[in-house]
């Protein structure tokens, strides 16, 4: 039984997720080429403000002056750094090609070597190709990830297990990166897990309560800045209270819905939000309710 998440994959949230290598890697006695260190230099500062346009120039850059000066280190960390930015960009492919240089060049141990198995294991994930983005995060714990790293690698497993239909293998790494989670972990990979954990409680392999698990979801999408996923998520999560008869709990999904959207400008679909938020405490007399409803209708009109 094959199992999608809407919402999922929220690329441009992998800057939080998948870290840039920055600073000189180059052993001494062997200085930093000037060039490669002022574009790389720049590409991270800009990476991590989200001017991922300008990252993939300056880092586009220090790669042809590593290849120009075949300094195998620099190659390695700037394609591995270039495939970040067109990941986000949805380049999938140029990025797994990019990926394959840097794996060649970083060998199969260390923190570089796992983070390019993680960073092409989200590549195979965001390419649908479940299987692979399994195999290769099983690659990264073995490479060496750090605590995180085994945290984000142990997810895209269970998210990979979920996905082919072997819930316990899944269940089992949900378990896993569960239990490496700190207050380090970044929010998108936290709200991932509450996705997986969904599916879990739905595929009946552990207990849970979905609702409080999609809204746990809708928050961790929030810190992350993910606002159209959280949108989604709660609108999943209003569907959930209704089956279950939850007005208010329905009520405050779709409310929040409302209020998001028109702030994004997404006028007629908070109009929607906001007409089955005022339609539903008008039946089910939450008064209250109303008052918001009527509230927020009014600032869409």
């Amino acid at each position: 039984m094959k199992r999608g998440f809407r919402g999922q994959g929220a690329v441009v949230g992998l800057i939080a997720v998948l870290v840039v290598f920055s600073g000189c890697s180059t052993p001494k006695p062997s200085p930093l080429d000037p060039e490669i260190k002022q574009c790389a230099d720049g590409a991270n500062a800009a990476y991590r403000r989200g001017e991922v346009e300008r990252a993939d120039a300056l880092y586009g850059k220090a790669l042809q002056r590593a290849r120009l000066s075949d300094n195998r280190v620099e190659i390695s960390r700037n394609a591995y750094n270039l495939a970040l930015c067109r990941m986000v960009a949805g380049k999938l492919e140029e990025a797994r090609g990019l990926l394959s240089q840097a794996s060649e060049l970083a060998g199969v141990k260390g923190q570089e070597a796992a983070r390019i198995r993680l960073a092409e294991s989200e590549v195979a994930r965001l390419s649908g190709k479940a299987d692979e983005s399994g195999q290769l995060a099983r690659q990264a714990v073995l490479a060496g990830a750090d605590r995180e790293g085994r945290v984000h690698a142990q997810l895209l497993q269970s998210e990979a297990a979920l996905v082919s239909g072997q819930v316990q293998s899944a269940r089992d790494c949900y378990q896993a990166s569960k239990a490496g989670v700190s207050g380090k972990t970044p929010a998108l990979i936290q709200a991932r897990l509450e996705a997986v954990a969904v599916g879990l409680v739905q595929a009946g392999v552990i207990a849970g309560d979905v609702g409080a698990l999609q809204l746990s979801r809708a928050d961790w999408l929030k810190k992350a800045g993910q606002f159209k996923d959280m949108v989604a998520t709660l609108n999943d999560a209003a569907q959930h209270f209704e089956k279950m008869e939850k007005w208010a709990e329905e009520f405050d999904c779709r409310i929040r819905s409302a209020q998001s959207l028109l702030a994004a400008g997404n006028r007629d679909a908070a109009v929607q939000a906001a007409r089955q938020a005022a339609n539903l405490a008008e039946r089910s007399g939450l008064a209250g309710q109303k008052t918001l409803a009527a509230a927020v209708m009014k600032e869409l009109n």
